[in-house]
């Protein structure tokens, strides 16, 4: 994790939203832009700034992005690399429903709901909640949204729904953006791009081809039972499946990589990383004025970001160099993508540009000196920005008191909440009549166990005593909220079940209908 700069004490401490667009490539961003499709992110772009062709994490998988951005963790040290495979050095094996876990996991809280988001039907949900998050940085400086809902509509229906899906995107970010005083901060970054055209089902190709020689495949990885064998495996899946590529570490400090007209080597030197190949150059980098010499990484970002394989050496290299990538990495051309029951009709997870190549959206006063940067590793986002307290949280919740009156039955309600730590609360409340004689009372504590951006639900007990008699209770109680409004139940094991609207008038003051029968005020202090 990178250090955080401390505020002084006359400056405020630096606000942040993080927005991940998942799977918006350069490439597509960039034309929609040209053809009118964003006016929002092109506004944005045009008061701040872009760095055009950032290149992300490979394999451009979102776990590994998700798990590793927010921290600065290089591709050698992330993770999760793969849905499913082993770690070499460890032994074990590691599934799906791991990695899918550890990814949740990885988020902060607050923002692990957002998957949801992405499931078609619940994605209107996406919007909604993005349109909320002005609203709550008055209680943290960091705030990382999720918009899933480009990547899942393209894995299952396909180019058009992708691009129209990154269009509501763009609509209600303009919405988020237009409630923002300019002193905070927006990031908008792409974790990766998708690839359409023609599916191939490299899992069956490479099934049928070696049988029991492999032990797991996730596109990209591929491991095998015996790396005695692995030259010959990786040659053989070239010459003989739909698979254009294939690369594997040949010893500590060699990658070699075959395709159908050659090969090709990455040489570490030191630091430095040198590319050579025999038969013919697939990435075409001589022809763009690579010498053959030893570069760093800055370097082979520079000469080869705009490529149609950007940075190959640096990604392949510093991906077989984690000790759970896979034994042989098994990748497709820019036409073609891996295609699963889950990804039909397009995928992403392979080096091209339109998988690697994304966009870094900028405004706000501490991102300013990045607005004209061409290129950026993504891993190094939060190397370059190094005051963004993720870790920072409130102190405590808001307390509150509230009270309404019940004109049918002449009751009346007075509650008091107070927060002492965050998440935690005790409260108080009374019933009585207008002659002051009391029906009911109640304490309790409570504990929220769930937060989104829509929702937060507590679970709670104390006691209550009605009439005289003393009873335990447990409760659950759940707030809807958008904006101003928002909509609380309260489920209690004594029956005394409540529905609640509030609207906050003016800071800290709010209107309330309780049950559709009492009205009364809550403050919030």
């Amino acid at each position: 994790m990178p250090a955080f700069s401390a505020a002084s004490e006359d400056q405020k401490p630096a606000k942040y939203i993080l927005i991940h667009l998942d799977s918006v490539s350069s490439y597509y961003l960039n034309s929609e832009i040209e053809a009118g499709n964003l006016p929002n992110i092109e506004r944005v772009i045009r008061e701040g700034g872009i760095i055009d062709k950032a290149v992300t994490y490979f394999p451009s998988k979102t776990p590994t992005v998700v798990s590793s951005l927010r921290f600065a963790t290089p591709i050698e040290e992330s993770e999760l690399v793969s849905w499913s495979g082993e770690n070499r050095e460890t032994g074990e094996f590691f599934t799906g429903p791991n990695t899918f876990r550890e990814m949740l996991l990885s988020k902060s809280r607050i923002s692990a709901f957002n998957l949801i988001y992405g499931i078609p039907g619940f994605d209107r949900l996406a919007g909604i909640a993005l349109r909320n998050l002005p609203d709550l940085l008055d209680e943290y400086r960091v705030l990382e949204f999720y918009w899933y809902a480009v990547d899942t509509y393209g894995h299952f229906f396909g180019e058009e729904q992708y691009l129209k899906k990154l269009r509501v995107f763009d609509k209600h970010f303009g919405r988020m953006m237009n409630r923002l005083d300019d002193d905070v901060n927006v990031i908008v970054y792409a974790d990766h791009g998708m690839t359409f055209n023609k599916g191939v089902k490299t899992h069956i190709e490479i099934e049928d081809l070696i049988g029991d020689k492999m032990t797991a495949a996730s596109y990209p990885n591929l491991y095998i039972s015996d790396l005695d064998e692995i030259s010959d495996i990786a040659k053989q899946i070239v010459d003989e499946t739909n698979i254009d590529f294939t690369f594997y570490k040949s010893n500590d400090d060699r990658v070699t990589g075959y395709h159908r007209d050659g090969t090709v080597y990455i040489h570490r030197e030191g630091p430095l990383l040198r590319y050579s190949y025999e038969g013919s150059d697939p990435f075409n980098y001589f022809e763009k004025g690579y010498d053959g010499s030893a570069l760093s990484i800055r370097q082979w970002l520079e000469l080869t970001y705009e490529s149609q394989y950007p940075a190959v050496p640096i990604n392949i290299y510093g991906f077989l160099s984690n000790p759970s990538a896979g034994d042989i990495i098994t990748l497709l051309d820019e036409s073609k993508y891996s295609q699963s029951k889950y990804s039909r009709s397009g995928n992403h997870g392979g080096f091209t540009y339109r998988d690697v190549s994304v966009p870094i959206i900028l405004k706000g006063p501490d991102v300013e000196f990045l607005y004209d940067r061409e290129t950026l590793w993504l891993q190094n986002l939060f190397v370059e920005i190094d005051n963004a307290d993720f870790d920072y949280l409130p102190s405590r919740d808001s307390h509150y008191l509230s009270g309404w009156h019940n004109p049918d039955t002449n009751a009346n309600v007075t509650q008091l909440n107070f927060s002492p730590v965050y998440r935690w609360g005790i409260g108080s409340e009374i019933t009585y009549t207008d002659h002051l004689s009391i029906d009911r009372y109640q304490f309790w504590g409570k504990y929220d166990f769930y937060r989104s951006y829509l929702a937060r639900v507590w679970f709670g007990t104390g006691i209550d005593v009605h009439d005289g008699d003393l009873s335990p209770m447990a409760f659950i109680r759940h707030e809807f909220r958008y904006r101003r409004l928002s909509a609380r139940s309260t489920l209690s094991t004594t029956g005394n079940h409540r529905f609640a609207l509030e609207f906050r008038i003016v800071d800290p003051l709010s209107i309330q209908v309780v049950n559709f029968n009492s009205f009364g005020l809550r403050l919030h202090f």
